[in-house]
């Protein structure tokens, strides 16, 4: 990532919103640049209601109802909040990240290369990066999902910029014989922007926008903890969805995504064994194994063939990634806290039938994250963020 430090203030109050497959989750969050972690001073996190039908017909008028309901308890509560934490500060920023479905994330990389050394230059830059925009616009105009939707962009930016072999950190001019450029360009329905900012206009009018698809989140995040990115597979799983980015020699370069989270799993497992489907959520919870093992054989059965189906549909999103190679070895896992061992369980054995090779698994809710002041990991994930993205400004 290209990072040019900036004189910003040393404290600075934000509003993060993490508009998910079925929920969105707010916080008020304070940075201070004098410190490696940001503090979440309060958070909400507000669902879809849904009926109990298996395949659930979740629209963004239903998201739209959920963002207002979580926005009006941050300026009810929240802000409350935040005066008693320190009546000095104000909200000052407001950044919205969106995971799949409502965001799509492409990256496309280009190759620059001379018999003889040449100069790298702004010029140069810029006629490449154009390149890559143009590689991206064919691919989002491909997708039959987005060709009836009028779009707007979350992010646009140069991810990564390698020069005689080794990625740099900020634009330099130098003499090179190969050059490397990826660009990431993610994107959202007009009509989701339109109602964030209805929101911030309603709440928190005096704010600056910014916006972010979670998957670039997710993976410039993992960088900036100097995690060990060269070859790996990132997997995020919210409550209706579960998306895949395929990062190469530190490149994210293919992100997909299926609808189908834990919320979907558990509706399918209550449907399947006749239970409530909270109970059945509760099965995917770290700790509930002697829960399960009560159950009657026939139960115990029916739970193994939605379980099995589940990893079935993992292996095929992890077969189809538009790369000549296998997954890389290393997985990278978000999900909910409560849930991310039973999870790192199942796309293990879902890598293993997409490969047939073996794998390891990080728990990065768990291992990476550290959250002290809340349980909502993705919320935590936006809030580091918003932090490191004040001491470091993206170059593009």
């Amino acid at each position: 990532m290209f990072t040019l430090h900036t004189k910003t203030p040393e404290r600075e109050c934000a509003a993060v919103v993490d508009i998910g497959s079925g929920s969105v989750g707010v916080a008020l969050v304070v940075s201070d640049i004098s410190k490696d972690t940001p503090e979440i001073i309060w958070s909400k996190r507000e669902h879809v209601i849904l009926g109990d039908a298996l395949v659930p017909d979740i629209t963004m008028k239903n998201i739209h109802t959920t963002l207002m309901n979580a926005m009006l308890a941050v300026g009810n509560t929240g802000l409350k909040e935040l005066q008693r934490y320190d009546d000095s500060l104000s909200v000052t920023s407001m950044q919205v990240c969106i995971s799949a479905p409502w965001s799509y994330t492409v990256t496309k990389t280009v190759h620059f290369s001379d018999a003889h050394p040449f100069e790298v230059t702004e010029e140069l830059i810029a006629e490449l990066t154009a390149t890559a925009q143009k590689k991206v616009q064919q691919t989002i105009a491909q997708n039959g999902l987005l060709k009836n939707h009028k779009l707007e962009l979350l992010d646009d930016r140069t991810i990564r910029l390698i020069i005689n072999g080794y990625p740099v950190q900020q634009f330099v001019h130098a003499r090179t014989r190969k050059l490397t450029l990826a660009h990431l360009t993610a994107v959202t329905q007009k009509s989701t922007i339109d109602m964030v900012k209805d929101a911030q206009q309603k709440i928190l009018p005096q704010t600056k926008l910014q916006t972010h698809s979670f998957m670039y989140m997710y993976y410039q995040t993992l960088e900036t903890l100097h995690t060990d990115l060269n070859e790996a597979c990132l997997v995020d799983i919210t409550t209706e969805a579960t998306e895949v980015g395929i990062v190469r020699e530190g490149i994210l370069t293919y992100v997909s995504h299926i609808p189908f989270g834990s919320y979907t799993l558990a509706r399918e497992i209550a449907d399947a064994i006749d239970i409530p489907k909270e109970e059945a959520f509760a099965y995917l919870k770290t700790g509930n194994a002697q829960t399960y093992a009560q159950l009657s054989k026939t139960k115990q059965d029916a739970i193994t063939i939605v379980l099995a189906a589940y990893e079935e549909r993992l292996a095929k999103i992890l077969r189809n990634t538009s790369d000549i190679l296998t997954i890389p070895k290393t997985i990278f896992i978000h999900t909910d806290l409560h849930t991310e061992e039973f999870f790192a369980e199942h796309i293990k054995n879902a890598a293993h039938l997409a490969t047939e090779g073996t794998h390891t698994t990080h728990m990065v809710t768990g291992t990476f994250l550290n959250a002290q002041s809340t349980d909502d990991t993705a919320i935590y994930l936006s809030a580091l963020h918003f932090h490191h993205q004040r001491i470091h400004t993206d170059y593009s």
